[in-house]
């Protein structure tokens, strides 16, 4: 009577639960946890736990644990994308969604301040506004130390889960940020893991973001000549890179645009520079997107007026309650503004980004608390666990060549880059979700079939 079973293995509890749009039998709950693993004392946190059960018999021990990227977003919010992109892998396997401490619903940072308008009813152009930080600190900090947010002690967190759940080995999937959680866990608990997946790849040296306005440049300059390769593309926007550069100037001047459908309060926006090119970045993400973009700035000179809702997405984004900005700031205050360099000129020399992302993050780190980290923070990973790198070939945040750095310290890793892929799967999804099945099944990367990742088709651009 599966339908009706309770487990209970010390402080888990997980009861049948129905995930929309997700087939099959699944469970749901918390663990508890101490919030100062160190001390074990003072306040506890319930992290949010999902399995998806393996549809059919046998099932493996091993389960295949996802790990969501940001940092701040939770693979709870995304049960449904994982059921279809691992569905060779549930036939046989569980599939495990654990929230990290601090996001999604275990005991979740959000900074909903981050949408407030000013009393004007004009929402300024920081995704990281300081002012509205410092109010979401003193909320926060009510019912959470943000020092005790951070990789380090999250990794430790799902260890744990591993074992009460009754897990011997994992498998371990992590995408983006999620990378960098992976190979903590392969430095912190390797009997634990049998192989490790990886997509979009943060080696252990970046200290994020400082490389996201030279990849987004790059992203942007394999889109342009991917138009300029193609007849109807060219033909229609002839002037595609001094178009981008006649909106950057514009919005440098500044430019406070009516919101078409007021959204909290907030009937205006502020456009910056930077907070446009922001936006575009994201816009790069995924060839799927970057497909549309020449048509965008198109229409986007037409009427300078549609900058606002362009712009709005990227400017909630932090606010939003997907994503936990509180999080985001004690793991990015903590593991990688302080090892920035000084000058950080160099990083954004010659790109439509420029400084923007950077600055943010560094001011909003003014007036956040700062954890701790272990004396291999930032060491590169060593390791004899079977790995599978993946990466993007126009990946605009996570380029290809870290896939290639973390891969010098594997003995049994493979990196494959997929062509014509981003940011996320997208259209690879099928390809990688067959890649990383047959990975798993095989415990090793020898004899996997990798062909399908040359075979990804090219986008068509969007008129």
């Amino acid at each position: 009577m599966l339908a009706t079973i309770i487990l209970l293995f010390a402080q888990i509890a997980l009861r049948p639960c129905k995930i929309e749009s997700v087939p099959g039998l699944a469970q749901c709950g918390t663990y508890r946890v101490w919030e100062n693993r160190t001390t074990k004392q003072g306040r506890h946190i319930d992290l949010s736990i999902i399995v998806l059960n393996a549809l059919n018999a046998p099932r493996e021990p091993d389960p295949l644990f996802m790990i969501a990227g940001g940092p701040g977003d939770a693979p709870s919010f995304n049960a449904r994308f994982f059921s279809q992109a691992f569905a060779n892998v549930r036939e046989h396997r569980d599939l495990v969604l654990v929230d990290l401490r601090g996001t999604g619903k275990s005991h979740p940072l959000t900074c909903p301040e981050l949408a407030d308008p000013d009393p004007m009813g004009v929402l300024d152009a920081d995704i990281l506004s300081v002012p509205a930080l410092r109010k979401c600190r003193v909320r926060l900090e009510k019912s959470a130390d943000l020092r005790q947010y951070t990789t380090e002690i999250a990794v430790d967190d799902l260890d744990e889960v591993r074992e009460a759940l009754g897990y011997k080995q994992i498998n371990l999937y992590g995408t983006s940020y999620g990378t960098r959680v992976a190979q903590v866990y392969m430095r912190r608990h390797p009997t634990s893991l049998r192989t490790v997946s990886m997509k979009g790849v943060v080696p252990a040296s970046m200290a994020s973001p400082e490389t996201h306005a030279r990849a987004a440049e790059e992203a942007w300059r394999q889109l342009l000549k991917r138009c300029q390769n193609d007849a109807d593309c060219a033909t229609a926007f002839p002037m595609l890179s001094s178009n981008l550069q006649t909106l950057l100037e514009r919005a440098e001047r500044g430019l406070v645009i009516p919101m078409k459908k007021p959204t909290n309060g907030a009937s205006k926006i502020k456009v910056s520079k930077g907070l446009f090119a922001e936006a575009f970045r994201f816009s790069l993400y995924s060839p799927e997107v970057a497909a549309r973009a020449p048509g965008v700035i198109q229409d986007l000179l037409n009427d300078v007026t549609d900058l606002g809702e362009f712009v709005l997405p990227t400017r909630l984004l932090t606010s939003n309650e997907r994503l936990s900005a509180g999080f985001l700031l004690s793991v990015s205050c903590t593991e990688d503004i302080p090892f920035l360099p000084k000058n950080l000129t160099p990083l954004v020399r010659g790109t439509f980004e420029g400084d923007y992302r950077l600055k943010q993050q560094k001011n909003a780190c003014t007036v956040w608390p700062r954890g701790r980290v272990s004396a291999d923070h930032r060491k590169p990973t060593k390791s004899p666990i079977p790995t599978l790198l993946l990466s993007g070939e126009f990946d605009p945040v996570t380029p290809p060549a870290g896939g290639d750095e973390v891969l010098r310290g594997l003995t049994q890793g493979l990196h494959i880059v997929i062509r014509n892929n981003g940011h996320p799967m997208g259209s690879a999804q099928d390809c990688i979700g067959a890649m990383i099945g047959s990975f798993i099944d095989k415990g090793s990367v020898k004899g996997v079939d990798t062909v399908c990742a040359s075979a990804v088709a090219s986008v068509p651009f969007a008129f």
